[in-house]
Parts: C-alpha cells; sequence; structure tokens
C-alpha cells in the first residue's frame, strides 16, 4: 500500500540524495540498494526517483551519472512490470534483479583501467553486496517507517460510555450489598416470638376459662412458666406427652391446650419457611445484581488500540502483505482481554488473484511468533474486492472432544447432559449434568442447568459466578422438587490450569501420560439451598493430557472396593489418541464390569488437549 508521505519518508529520501557520497573503488553500492529499500517498503516513487537522481547530478561524476541512472530507470520498469504480471514483487526477488543487474551493467559498462576478469570481479562483489543489503535494509525499513518513540505513543482511546458503565456497575454493587445485609435468616424462634404464641395460645383457649382468674391473675400463679416451658420443649422437639406433666397439674384443658400449642407452633413453622424463602430470593436477587456490575465492569474494560506501540509488529505485518500482493487502507492491532492481540484490517489483492486467509494467518504467526487464526466466520480467500479481516491471537493448547452414553434400561432418554464450550476470550468449558432420577423429567432437569450453564460462561461470567447464578436459578425454579447435579471443568487454554468445580457430582479424572489423577468432592446438587458454595479444585493440564468427566451411574454399579481406583485403572490401560474412542473405551469396559447392565444413565465426557 501507498503509505502518505511523512517525515520518516523524508528521512529515507534524504538518505537517497546522499547515497552518492558512499565511494568505494569507484563503486556506489548504496545508490541501487537505498533506491530499491525505499521502492519496495512503500515511499512515494516519484519523490525518491527524483532524489536518487538528484544526488547522482550533485555528488557524482557524469559517468557514474548515466551507469547508475540507467539501473535506477530499469529496476523500476523491472520491479513495476513484476508487480502488475504477477500482482506482487517478493523481496527476495526484488534484490536478486537489483544486484543482477548492478553486477551486469557494472561488467559491461567497463571502468577505466577495470578490464577483464577484474571487471567481472568487482562486478559480481557488487551484485553480491546490494542483492544481501536490499533484502535486509527493506525489512530494517519497514520497522523504521512504524516505528513510534515512546513519549510519542498516543494514550489508548477507550470506546464512549465506559465510564457511565461503571458507575452503573458500582450502583449495582452497592445495591447487592444492600439485599445481602438486609437477610437475617432464622433457625428457631425467639424468646420474643415464643412470648407472642404464648398469649395467642391463652387468649385463644383461657380467655373463656372459668379458671383463667387462678391461672394467671393470681399472684403466685404458675401457670405463665409451665405454658412457656412447654412451649420450649416443644420447640425443641421433646416428646409432648412427658413435657405436659406440669401442665396438667394445673390445667383442666391440658388436651385442648396441647392443640392448640401444637397448631401455634406449625403456623410459626410455617411463616419461617416463608421468612427464610424471602431471605433466600433476596440472596438470590443480591447475586444476580451482582453478577451485573461484574458483566459491567468487564465491559468497560475496552478494547485498546496498540498499533502505534506494536511497530514492530505492525512492520512485519506490512512487509509480509507486501511480499503477497496484498493492499489494505486501515490496519489496526488491538490488544484484548487477557493481553491478547487482534489484527483488524480492510484489505484487497492486486488484481484478479485470491490469497488464503488461512495461509495469510500462518504468515502473520510466524512474523510476530504469537499464533493468530482468521475470526469465526471469516472468509476463505482474501480477493481484489475490499474486504473487513480480523485475525484474533489464540491459545497455546487446543482441544478436542468425544462422549459415549448409556441410557438406563427401560428409558428411552438419558438424564444426563453435557456441553463443551470454546469461548473467545481462550478458555475451554466441559460441564456435565445429571438430573435426579431418570427419564425425560430429569433429562430437562439437566439440560435447564447445562443451558444456563453456557449462557453464563459465553457471557463472559468466571466459573464460580455463573454457577452461583445458576444455583439461585434453580433454587427460586423449584418445580417438582426435581435437581440436577453439575460438574463443571473450565481450563486455561494458555496457562494450562484447569480450574474443577462439583456440585454433587460424581469424580473428575485427568490422565497425565501413565499416571491417573482422581479429583473427588462430596456436596448437595444444585438448588438445594442458596448459599452453596461451590468447591475449586485446580490442575495442571500439558501436552498431551485427557480430562475424563463421568456421572454416577458410570461409579456407583460397579461394585468394587475402590471405584475411583478402579476408573483410574481403566484409563490407565487405555491407549488411543482419539478422545471419541478413548470415551467408548472406558464405557464399554464399565459395562463389562456391570455385565452388561445398564441400571443407570452412564455419560462419559472425554477432552484432549495439545499443543497447536
Amino acid at each position: 500500500m501507498m503509505r502518505k508521505f511523512d517525515v520518516k519518508q523524508l528521512v529515507i529520501c534524504i538518505v537517497a540524495v546522499l547515497a552518492p557520497r558512499f565511494c568505494v573503488a569507484e563503486v556506489y553500492p548504496l545508490v541501487p540498494v537505498v533506491f530499491m529499500t525505499g521502492f519496495l517498503s512503500g515511499v512515494n516513487r516519484s519523490l525518491l526517483f527524483l532524489c536518487s537522481i538528484g544526488g547522482l547530478l550533485a555528488l557524482a561524476p557524469v559517468r557514474v551519472l548515466a551507469k547508475y541512472g540507467l539501473i535506477l530507470i530499469l529496476l523500476t520498469l523491472l520491479v513495476t512490470a513484476a508487480e502488475w504480471y504477477f500482482h506482487r514483487c517478493r523481496t527476495y526477488a526484488a534484490a536478486i534483479m537489483t544486484g543482477v543487474l548492478t553486477a551486469g551493467v557494472r561488467i559491461i559498462w567497463q571502468e577505466p583501467g577495470i578490464t577483464g576478469v577484474s571487471a567481472v570481479v568487482t562486478g559480481v562483489l557488487e551484485g553480491v553486496f546490494v542483492s544481501g543489503a536490499v533484502f535486509l535494509c527493506t525489512r530494517l525499513s519497514f520497522m523504521f517507517l512504524d516505528w513510534e518513540p515512546q513519549g510519542k505513543m498516543p494514550l489508548p482511546v477507550y470506546v464512549q460510555g465506559s465510564e457511565r458503565l461503571n458507575h452503573y456497575a458500582d450502583s449495582f454493587s452497592r445495591l447487592s450489598k444492600t439485599f445481602t445485609q438486609m437477610n437475617r435468616y432464622k433457625d428457631d424462634f425467639t424468646a420474643e416470638e415464643l412470648s407472642r404464641m404464648q398469649n395467642e395460645v391463652a387468649g385463644t383457649l383461657c380467655v373463656s376459662c372459668d379458671r383463667c382468674f387462678a391461672c394467671w391473675e393470681a399472684e403466685d400463679a404458675p401457670m405463665y412458666q409451665i405454658l412457656y416451658r412447654f412451649l420450649q420443649s416443644v420447640q425443641r422437639g421433646e416428646d409432648a406427652d412427658e413435657s405436659a406433666g406440669a401442665l396438667r397439674e394445673h390445667c383442666i384443658c391440658t388436651e385442648e391446650m396441647h392443640r392448640q400449642v401444637m397448631r401455634v407452633f406449625e403456623k410459626a413453622h410455617l411463616n419461617l419457611s416463608w421468612y427464610n424463602r424471602l431471605q433466600e430470593n433476596r440472596d438470590a436477587i443480591a447475586q444476580q445484581l451482582n453478577a451485573m456490575a461484574y458483566i459491567m465492569e468487564d465491559c468497560a474494560k475496552n478494547e485498546q488500540d496498540v498499533t502505534a506501540s506494536e511497530g514492530k509488529l505492525t512492520a512485519q505485518i506490512r512487509f509480509c502483505l507486501k511480499e503477497w500482493g496484498i493492499e489494505f487502507e486501515s490496519l489496526r492491532i488491538l490488544k484484548k482481554s487477557g493481553d491478547k492481540l487482534e489484527i483488524s484490517m480492510q484489505a484487497h489483492t492486486r488484481g484478479k488473484r485470491c490469497v488464503s486467509v488461512k495461509e495469510l494467518a500462518a504468515q502473520f504467526s510466524r512474523a510476530a511468533d504469537r499464533i493468530f487464526v482468521p475470526a469465526k466466520d471469516s472468509r476463505a480467500l482474501l480477493g481484489e474486492k475490499q474486504t473487513r479481516l480480523v485475525f484474533p491471537e489464540t491459545t497455546r493448547l487446543t482441544a478436542n472432544y468425544g462422549v459415549a452414553k448409556a441410557v438406563r434400561e427401560g428409558e428411552q432418554v438419558s438424564g444426563d447432559n453435557f456441553s463443551f464450550q470454546m469461548l473467545d476470550d481462550g478458555r475451554c468449558v466441559m460441564s456435565v449434568s445429571d438430573g435426579m432420577g431418570s427419564g425425560c423429567g430429569a433429562c430437562k432437569e439437566s439440560e435447564m442447568v447445562i443451558d444456563l450453564i453456557e449462557k453464563f460462561m459465553e457471557a463472559g461470567f468466571r466459573p464460580d459466578l455463573a454457577l452461583r447464578m445458576m444455583n439461585s436459578a434453580m433454587v427460586t425454579h423449584g418445580e417438582n422438587n426435581l435437581f440436577s447435579t453439575i460438574d463443571l471443568t473450565c481450563i486455561d487454554m494458555d496457562s494450562g490450569m484447569a480450574q474443577i468445580y462439583k456440585i454433587g457430582a460424581a469424580a473428575t479424572f485427568v490422565r497425565h501420560g501413565s499416571s491417573v489423577e482422581c479429583i473427588e468432592d462430596h456436596s448437595m446438587p444444585t438448588g438445594v439451598f442458596m448459599s452453596q458454595q461451590p468447591a475449586c479444585r485446580e490442575v495442571q493440564i500439558e501436552d498431551g493430557d485427557f480430562v475424563i468427566m463421568v456421572t454416577d451411574g458410570v461409579l456407583e454399579h460397579l461394585y468394587t472396593e475402590n471405584t475411583g481406583e478402579t476408573v483410574s485403572d481403566i484409563i490407565r490401560g487405555i491407549d488411543t489418541g482419539n478422545p471419541s474412542r478413548f470415551a467408548r473405551e472406558v464405557l464399554e469396559q464399565i459395562l463389562l464390569f456391570t455385565g452388561g447392565r445398564v441400571r443407570d444413565d452412564m455419560t462419559v465426557l472425554v477432552a484432549g488437549l495439545w499443543n497447536r
């Protein structure tokens, strides 16, 4: 692409003017070197040619002007013809043409006093020097043109609205804290509530009794203490008949009193359950508000344009584009979350030719020592039509998965569901859910859990926050009292660090070469209670490791002393690098232990991870 004229181009033009001052044995090698370097680097070609000829006029003898002027003219014609015919001119090809042409003119145009073998040797040496210098200086020129002093680098500009998003996030966070502070869960009744229950019982039953005055209004009437102790004993769950002994001695309506107390307690327990349910709903709202605050803060961390600060990378990309005969209107390097880079450009090829976008990403990766891939839904080929291309930096590891399932005997569908996601932020998320029971009902519950997890993770939530959000949704859902387990593994595909979360789920196995690590946790399924906190276990994943996730049906019917060790031995003995075959072989060997019986839904999810 033709660059706009700037100070750096002026510097190269000045060097072209001064190039004839460098002379060794009547040889002026810098003249073709500087000219071809600027010619290939995108310097204004007309101005560069005039500056080169002007320098020869001012600083070199007439014969040198004639010889090197001829070289410059021929080089311009040859490179321009190559670009017209092939729609590009590679740097090495231009360097070879420059060296050959310089040597040829040197040999044919013999200097006075240099003849025969001396002319040939001198010409060849000059041609070799010019070729090497053009190839090296062209790359350096691209870096020079894209280099920016540290003090002049522009500050990152963020998208408008990020400050407002931060204010909204702060407001949601404060509102979440307010809801959390409002929560006061109650496990039992306070003394004040017992007194109110006592007054309710006495006001309902004793006010119409003939002995009310003797029981309650006499100075030495013990009824208050007796009824209060009876309420306390009922509250503690003690036997009502034994606790009512003192009550029978002072009250002629003991049986009616006992029924009235139990009725009041039943109503109080119902109110207590509804009160705690209200607190759970407040907890759910607080968690959801907190999650909204997190997402808003994450959205406010906008991508930064680091094109100026990444001058070396920009120069390498521009050099690759020139080599492939691609012209671009805009080129930006953006820094995404996690310090990942993304190349964005508007480009097209010269003439009616196409370039593989995948191969272009590979060229960028080799030039930048980073791994770039074409964006999802990107075009496969770049042609003469202007096209926007995006190349995000990808991760060090890649993953493939396979799954094997068996449906419980007598059922049509499995109550297990699974998910495998490769997220844009470089995380791999594997999740397995086992619905309580079997059949369609269990399948719907586990499907709802997996669907929620997928949506939360795609939205950018952290795994622990996504699990808490999902759990709060399941608590408030509460339909038919069906619950599901959740087993979630989140792998950072750059560092290889895997975070394993379990809520009522079976063990997860990680195979490192010939060793197998078993990760277990004992907890209740999702949706049982609001304050459930998922435990996290971290495991380092390396090239060639496998992560194996299973449901309860795989482990519960092995009838061995240590089911985890049995499955570990099975996994250790499997010799395949195909995750789908790996999962099938695990399930087949499990069925050998059960005699082919499937007494519960079985699911085996296997992921293999390798370096790219």
